[in-house]
């Protein structure tokens, strides 16, 4: 009975085994088709003759696999004069398939660009609205499907800037250029700060921001070397005008001590089934700036004489004085003053001659080298930290006091 007892037991255990063994896995999952994910971050920017996609190509399949081979963006652009169901802003709807497609570009995961030159037919009047879509090929030539639509529009870019030229001046920097006769576009800077090598190894540069603002700068920034300057962003984009084209503006962004380099825009706005779109004009040309600190300080103003008495030597007598004072000048450049005077009563009028030998750090000068009932005309300069001296400030005439 025990022997019986043991042959049913392993004879239990082995039908459990195999009914264990033949459980079922489930329905069979289908092979991956090695889909790209749809192209992201999709833009459309008119610049001149041409349009210039830009996107993120992914880095995996629809079944979040990483892609393996080849993969080929296929660019369809369609031409309307209005938007239509599948393009009207808001609801991002795609056409499949992509059609028609213009051209194809091999291209790998990460940032992806095309350059779409417009034929003839698309750079005269009328504007119409551009509908652009990407869609993205895996080596069998499958596809996800197409992205979202973005909008470009057709028609004549605004006339390229022309004659720019840029100067230096103590305001910022002065940029001109050509005005249009009747000209009504906007104008956009773009601004990069022109780095030495020493600079250029500590520092990276940064796409410049699009913004509707008057002004608007990367993340990266770069700190100017002289006392009070500020952080600046390495690149900066201006947008000046929009009524009037007047030929120029002044950047009263740009620091001295730094040396800018510009490339100017017109830039068009029209509005095509019910979008606004912007046309920008080619590219000028670039005109580089140097902002050395050669522009001296303001000159002093409020200055003002008192004459009175100060203690001899000897305490037993007076000399008479004339006290200076004037307003400080509050650049943050200005490295002292110098006090300069003439004797209105002796033999040579017209000659100014400076009191201190070394700059005055204050805004006040106690003359002790007067004569009683002379008359002695003053006037006072402000210095850089570089020795750039100010004009004069305004003359002041005072008389020595006599006892």
């Amino acid at each position: 009975m025990e022997r019986m007892g043991r042959i049913v037991t392993l004879g239990a255990a082995l039908a459990l085994t195999i009914l264990n063994g033949c459980a079922s896995p489930g329905p069979p999952q289908p092979p991956s088709l090695m889909l790209p994910e749809r192209v992201t971050g999709l833009t459309a920017s008119r610049v001149g003759n041409e349009v210039r996609l830009q996107w993120t190509t992914p880095t995996r399949t629809t079944d979040k696999l990483l892609i393996a081979g080849p993969v080929v963006a296929e660019i369809c652009r369609e031409t309307a004069v209005v938007a239509t169901a599948s393009t009207r802003v808001g609801q991002n709807a795609v056409k499949a398939p992509c059609s028609p497609v213009i051209m194809r570009k091999e291209v790998k995961p990460g940032p992806s660009e095309v350059t779409d030159t417009l034929l003839a037919e698309l750079t005269s009047a009328p504007a119409r609205l551009l509908v652009y879509h990407v869609q993205l090929r895996n080596a069998a030539g499958r596809t996800a499907g197409p992205s979202v639509a973005v909008y470009a529009a057709s028609g004549p870019a605004p006339p390229a800037v022309e004659e720019l030229y840029g100067r230096p001046t103590k305001a910022g920097v002065v940029l001109e250029w050509k005005a249009t006769a009747g000209g009504t576009e906007a104008v956009e800077l773009d601004r990069s700060i022109v780095q030495s090598p020493t600079e250029s190894s500590a520092t990276t540069s940064a796409t410049p921001s699009t913004t509707t603002a008057t002004t608007a700068g990367s993340s990266a920034e770069h700190k100017g070397k002289f006392p009070g300057a500020t952080k600046e962003p390495l690149e900066l984009r201006l947008r000046v005008g929009g009524a009037v084209d007047v030929g120029g503006t002044v950047d009263r962004t740009a620091q001295i001590g730094h040396a800018y380099r510009y490339t100017v825009q017109r830039i068009r706005s029209v509005e095509l089934g019910g979008q606004r779109i912007e046309v920008h004009s080619a590219v000028s040309t670039v005109v580089t700036v140097d902002m050395k600190d050669m522009f001296p300080p303001e000159a002093p103003i409020g200055l003002v004489a008192v004459p009175g008495f100060a203690s001899a030597a000897n305490n037993s007598t007076q000399k008479p004085t004339i006290d200076l004072s004037w307003e400080p000048d509050m650049e943050p450049r200005v490295a002292g003053y110098k006090v300069y005077r003439h004797d209105l009563d002796g033999n040579a009028t017209n000659e100014w001659h400076q009191l201190n030998s070394e700059l005055l750090p204050g805004a006040a000068y106690r003359d002790l080298a007067v004569v009683a009932r002379r008359r002695y005309d003053y006037r006072v300069t402000a210095v850089s930290d570089l020795g750039n001296e100010s004009a004069p400030s305004e003359e002041v005439v005072e008389t020595a006091p006599e006892q």
